[in-house]
């Protein structure tokens, strides 16, 4: 028996996808409220910035495949807004609109949009910019928690200092506290699925406990790895893209696992102090092959009961 999986969720109607993309955009906004706070009204207008170049981007990339443009999709600017969140809060105006116009012309628009992208585009776009422009994609003020790990160094951070964003990092990512409140309200709003990010974060904690990068019992390293860059961020806004991420249940849980490994692997030898990104991306290609697995094994198992009976 051949069993064919598919890159593409089953999206039920356009009416829950809207409402998922208008929770999500409500998340992501949720997250721009303390650095906005924090570093000034230009966090707000690198948003503007950011989901204007993925609007214009996809009304572009429309006409030139001569499709209907609807003015009300949503996906882009929810792209625009995870793109931003992975923003340093000083980055220039047109880094955000690189990587929104890459994200849509080069990870959406060819793929058919929403429904069928193979690749998360933020996370397309954002790989794109760390490739081409680390220096500003991880240009602050100060030395971030991130990066002083890269280093082998104890982060001059306090965990507390963690929880509220008071570090140095990417404008919607150090906020421990508000990440989790949004992920709690997305969960309930079932617009994300709690799974994937529930076995992303235990596999990246396991790992940080066994493995710990800096001279630091393993308690403190898990504390470390959980609150600096994007983990946190990485597993409940880009993990659980239901166009990209597996569709079965068991499949989830893999995907989850996996990706928290990956993640960890990525920090402990990858180049940059940030990989997010470029782990959704693997993740993304490996879905159809986890899914796939996964429904070979159930097959097996009911063959398996079927000749016992």
């Amino acid at each position: 028996m051949m069993i064919r999986t598919k890159t593409a969720p089953f999206l039920r109607t356009e009416e829950s996808v809207g409402s998922m993309m208008r929770d999500m955009l409500l998340a992501l906004a949720a997250l721009l409220i303390l650095p906005t706070v924090h570093y000034g009204v230009s966090v707000l207008k690198l948003a503007a910035v950011s989901v204007a170049a993925c609007m214009l981007a996809e009304i572009a990339g429309c006409l030139v495949a001569k499709r209907e443009i609807n003015i009300s999709e949503l996906s882009p600017m929810v792209t625009g807004m995870v793109i931003v969140a992975m923003m340093p809060p000083g980055a220039p105006y047109w880094l955000p609109a690189a990587a929104g116009v890459f994200a849509v012309l080069a990870a959406r628009i060819p793929f058919g949009s929403t429904g069928h992208t193979p690749f998360n585009p933020a996370a397309a776009g954002l790989a794109f910019a760390t490739a081409f422009w680390p220096g500003e994609m991880f240009r602050y003020a100060q030395q971030s928690p991130a990066a002083a790990l890269k280093a082998g160094l104890k982060p001059e951070a306090v965990p507390s200092e963690m929880l509220w964003g008071l570090t140095a990092g990417p404008v919607g990512t150090t906020a421990a506290l508000v990440i989790a409140a949004c992920s709690l309200f997305l969960f309930v709003r079932r617009a994300a699925n709690w799974q994937i990010p529930f076995w992303f974060l235990v596999s990246a904690a396991v790992f940080a406990a066994l493995f710990p990068r800096i001279l630091v019992p393993p308690l403190t390293s898990v504390k470390y790895e959980m609150l600096s860059g994007s983990l946190l961020f990485c597993a409940v806004f880009m993990m659980t893209d239901p166009v990209t991420a597996p569709r079965t249940v068991s499949g989830g849980a893999l995907y989850g696992l996996l990706g928290g490994i990956v993640l960890m692997l990525m920090r402990r030898f990858g180049v940059y102090e940030q990989s997010a990104s470029f782990t959704v991306l693997l993740m993304n290609a490996a879905a159809p092959l986890i899914d796939g697995a996964v429904c070979s094994l159930q097959a097996e198992r009911r063959r398996g009961r079927e000749k016992e009976e």
